[in-house]
Formats: C-alpha cells, structure tokens, sequence
C-alpha cells in the first residue's frame, strides 16, 4: 500500500491519463459554442484625404479636403438550425464519458501493474534465494568429490556430472540475478525511483477459489463490465455520430445575423458631415448543393473508420472473455499445484536425507544424489512460482470484469509481511 501511494501520485501512465481526461472533459463545451450566439465588435478609425480634379457635383470646399471616419458595428450571429454541430454535440458528450471511462480503467491497470511489477520482484528474488540454495549444494557435492576423485573414490565422470550441475546452477543464479534487476526497474517506471526492501509474501496465505464458482458467469461479466470493452462500445457510438454529423453536410442549414452599426464621417468635399446609425437583421439559408463530392467520400471514410472500431470492439471482447476465463483456471490450477508442490516438497526433502544416508554408506551412488538435489530445487522453484501466480490472477480476474480497486489491494497486502527471514 506504500507502494500504491507513491505511484498514484508518480506513475507517468496514471498521470498522462489523468490529463488526457481533463482535457477530454472541454471537448463538451467546445461543442456546446457552436450552438450559442457569438457576439463580435467592430471599430474602425479611418483618415481621408481626397482632392477633387473634376466632378459634376457642387464643390463647397475648394478642390481638396482631409477629414475622419469612425465606424463601429455589433454583430450578433445564432444558428437556428444545422443539423451537424447538433450531432456532434451529442457526440461530444458521449466523448467526454469514454474520457471518464478510460481514466477509470488506468487507474485499474496502474493497479494491476503494479502489482505485477512488486510481485515480479519478489518471485524473481524468492527464486533467486532458491537457485542459491541449489548452487551450494552442487558447489558443496562437486568440492567433495573432486577431493574424493584424486584418491580414486569417485569417477571422472560422476565428477564431470557434479561439476556441470554446479555451473549450471551458476548460471541460473547469474540470469537471474540480472532479471531480478531488471524487475526493480521496471518498478522504478511506476515509482519514479528504485524500490527500497520490499514486504515479503506470507506462506500461510489462504487459498480460496472465486465466487461466483462458474467461470462462465466471470465470462458474461467480463463482457458486460471490463472497462476497455466499454470504452470502445463508446468509440462505436461516437463514430456512429461521426457519421450523421458528415451526413448533415447534405442538408440546409439556417442562421440569424443582427448587425448594429453607426458611421461618422466629419467632413465631405460635397458638403457636411454625417452621423448614420444602420441596423439590419438577416435570415441566411445555406443549401449545399455540390461539393466535388467530398462529403459523400468523408461518409464512407467514416463509415469504413467505424467497421474498424467495430471490429476492434469484437476482438477485444473475445480477448476479455478469455482472459477471465483463463484467470479463473489458473487460480483453480495454482491451488491444486500449491498443495500438490508442498507435498512433494517434502517428499524430496526425505528422499534427499535417504540418499545421502546411502551414499555416504556406499549403497547410492554421487549422480543419484545431484539427481534428487535438482528435483528439490526445481520442486521449490515451482511451488514459488505458483504462489505468486495464485497472487496475480486473483488480481487479473478482478481486472477483466472491471472490479479491481484499492480494497483489493489492501486484502493481498494482508498477505505480506516484513519479516524478511
């Protein structure tokens, strides 16, 4: 839950949705503006200077004048009816709700990131402890039968054997020790920077299958719920408005224009000034008649933009659905794994006894030995592994059906603790 608070307020991903969404929210009211009045002012000063070279009208004063001209004007303009900006009004509002959609959903996948990225780093050091384990041993069984091998009590190639299982689990230490590295970064990306000592995953966690038990009925939620579902069954209905938006491109539209204006002018070679105020209201009908035939091209583009949605909408929920379907199974496969690992666990731990009691008394031999130390440590390293998968897809069916939330994290982070031992 530190962890959440640090990235809920670091997360470059979470933050870039968070402003996406406010940004998103003014498209409404940029829509709403094209249905309103708009109101423009106008003023104009203005010097003239004219000399008069010939003229059938009487010259009052002598062939020249210079005098000013003030102007203003108001000018009022209201659509009474466009059938497009109406569409994309409606459009903007169904805009800003996949806005709010999405925000959601990042918030949901910044959970589940992090969690995948906290837990990554405990598995991948949990497997690290393991492969230690498992290379002490072999460097431990190797040192001893070299000793044994230079007074001939044990093969060339039963020491050939101890010293590659060595190296081998030298290796898998090294690998994993640059993976486990690399899943501290990939923290960091969430956290702004590197994680110090994280809470370590309880053994006694308790294991409990989903409810409802049917994975059908997490299928039909998912597909009712998941919120990128949702958002794109937002993007089909804002391009089905794209399209009666470009249609109203065929049809009339009617606007309302009130001008007020007044002109001064102070001065005429013909005589006087004068002072005219000029009000005028306009009705303007528009009936679009023939464009090169851009419209009808913008709605089939649009048209085949929202076949694309369409299918992307359909693809994403046959994803979703087998994504809830295959968390459910894997939750269920994690349990039965769990209990079957610890038991063989055991197991392995009694065979290793036995077989090293045996060889020390010479009735098992070395390669017997290194056989059931590698089956303990690969039996260890799956049972860490389903661990955290039984962790994780808890966490992923809650995702797909779109009911991931803080209170699911606070429950998994009951399973931790800080005992580091």
């Amino acid at each position: 839950m530190d962890v959440w608070k640090v990235a809920e307020e670091s997360d470059t991903k979470y933050l870039s949705a968070y402003y996406k969404y406010r940004s998103d929210q003014e498209i409404i009211n940029l829509s709403r503006a094209d249905l309103l009045p708009t109101i423009s002012l106008q003023y104009e000063h203005k010097e003239t200077s004219k000399t008069i070279n010939e003229s059938d009208n009487a010259v009052f004063y002598g062939n020249s004048a210079d005098y000013p001209t003030e102007s203003y004007g108001l000018t009022v303009t209201q659509s009474i009816f466009d059938y497009s900006r109406w569409q994309r009004y409606d459009q903007s509002k169904i805009t800003a709700n996949r806005a709010e959609v999405e925000y959601k959903l990042s918030k949901q996948q910044l959970l589940l990131r992090l969690s995948e990225s906290y837990f990554l780093v405990l598995e991948r050091s949990d497997q690290l402890e393991a492969i230690e384990s498992e290379k002490k041993a072999m460097q431990k069984h190797y040192e001893v039968s070299e000793k044994k091998h230079k007074t001939g009590l044990v093969r060339t190639v039963d020491l050939q054997d101890a010293s590659a299982r060595y190296l081998n689990a030298l290796s898998k230490e090294i690998e994993l020790q640059s993976r486990l590295m690399d899943s501290r970064y990939a923290l960091r990306e969430s956290l702004g920077s590197m994680p110090g000592e994280l809470s370590r995953l309880r053994s006694d966690i308790q294991l409990e299958m989903p409810v409802p038990s049917d994975p059908e009925e997490w299928v039909r939620l998912a597909a009712k719920n998941n919120p990128e579902l949702h958002a794109l069954n937002l993007s089909l209905n804002e391009a089905d408005k794209e399209i009666k938006a470009l249609r109203g491109g065929h049809y009339p539209t009617l606007d309302l224009v009130l001008t007020h204006g007044n002109v001064v002018v102070e001065g005429s070679p013909f005589g006087g000034s004068s002072d005219i105020d000029t009000t005028e209201m306009v009705i303007q009908f528009n009936l679009p008649l023939y464009s090169g035939g851009k419209t009808s091209a913008k709605i089939r583009q649009a048209l085949e933009k929202r076949n694309s949605v369409l299918e992307d909408r359909n693809d994403k929920q046959r994803a979703v659905e087998r994504s809830a379907h295959d968390a459910y199974h894997r939750i269920n496969e994690a349990i039965v794994q769990i209990g079957a690992l610890e038991k063989s666990l055991q197991a392995q731990e009694s065979r290793l006894k036995s077989k090293s009691a045996g060889y020390r008394s010479g009735q098992n031999s070395l390669v017997e030995v290194l056989d059931v130390e590698q089956d303990l440590s690969d039996a260890r390293q799956a049972l860490i592994k389903a661990r955290y998968d039984y962790v994780l897809n808890v966490l992923r069916l809650k995702f797909a059906v779109g009911a991931l939330q803080e209170e699911d994290l606070s429950a998994i982070n009951n399973w931790l603790t800080s005992d580091q031992s």
